[in-house]
């Protein structure tokens, strides 16, 4: 079964270039040119894997891209250009290390929901029923109420970022200006996160843009068809979800799955992902903590989002 799987942040190279090489063991390891082609049907592929990256952490030019050029690995790398442009961190980096109990406070204040229905439910998948604009809202408070600066930037700088794309091995994708979970959004705000991301990336760039991943990515929770349909009137060639299957001509070009591979996870949980296919979502949605059970939860208790 081909597979294309999706890092994020990596501190470790040490682990990043053991897993890099497996992957190399095992499959054919292919650019998202030739993905175009395949789902294009002028190339066939059976044993195949693209490597993808989310967000742009600084950890990518200075642990990621180092191994990928080593080993001269194609991949493709999807990124919010307003956050490169002004140098900020994106919502999910500044709320690292909050404390969870006055997030929470802030939280059931601004949705009026009562304290006690939010105990039991992480505060990053509370975050992600709500819309962009409330997040900003609940992170302005409690740096307001904790007296807590904004964080240094995290990310990678614009020379970084354009000396990986003149390089040529990574291929540069859209990512939303500000990283919300569409879905939440209307249809004015998902359309703009969309269509600005892809011109202002190729304005950074100097050129067209073609590729696009959906943040946090899950198919109808976090985008539908009409962030689908969008992509289309933008041109795009390769929108990637991250529904954790193999890819195959069946899937829609808008949809692409991706199975999410976490910094320093073990060698026998990696496998089990690798391996385990169309399982693998099944065995997701069936976590009693999982995000999928967690997310449903919230939606229900949360009515102001």
């Amino acid at each position: 079964m081909n597979r294309i799987l999706n890092f994020h942040l990596v501190n470790n190279m040490d682990w990043f270039e053991r897993t890099i090489l497996y992957i190399k063991s095992k499959f054919d390891l292919v650019s998202t040119d030739t993905l175009d082609l395949y789902y294009q049907g002028k190339v066939d592929l059976k044993n195949a894997v693209h490597i993808t990256v989310d967000d742009g952490d600084e950890t990518f030019y200075r642990i990621i891209y180092p191994v990928l050029k080593k080993h001269q690995i194609p991949a493709s790398l999807y990124v919010s250009p307003k956050i490169f442009k002004e140098r900020i961190n994106y919502w999910f980096q500044e709320i690292e290390g909050y404390d969870k109990h006055v997030m929470r406070e802030i939280i059931s204040e601004v949705t009026n929901t009562p304290l006690k229905n939010l105990d039991s439910l992480p505060n990053d998948n509370l975050m992600k029923v709500m819309k962009i604009e409330r997040i900003h809202e609940i992170l302005a408070e409690y740096r307001k109420r904790t007296n807590t600066p904004l964080k240094p930037y995290q990310n990678m700088s614009i020379d970084e970022l354009r000396e990986v794309d003149r390089e040529g091995l990574v291929t540069i994708g859209a990512h939303t200006m500000n990283h919300p979970i569409l879905h939440n959004e209307t249809d004015e705000v998902s359309n703009d996160e969309i269509g600005s991301s892809i011109t202002e990336l190729a304005e950074l760039l100097g050129h067209e843009i073609t590729c696009f991943s959906y943040p946090n990515g899950i198919p109808d929770y976090d985008f539908t068809d009409r962030e689908r349909n969008c992509l289309r009137d933008n041109r795009i060639k390769l929108g990637f979800s991250t529904e954790a299957t193999g890819f195959s001509r069946k899937d829609s070009i808008y949809s692409i799955p991706r199975i999410g591979v976490s910094n320093n996870e073990s060698s026998a949980y990696f496998k089990l992902k690798l391996f385990a296919g169309p399982a693998w979502i099944v065995i997701r949605k069936l976590k009693p903590s999982g995000e999928y059970v967690n997310r449903t939860e919230i939606k229900r208790i949360i009515v102001n989002r």
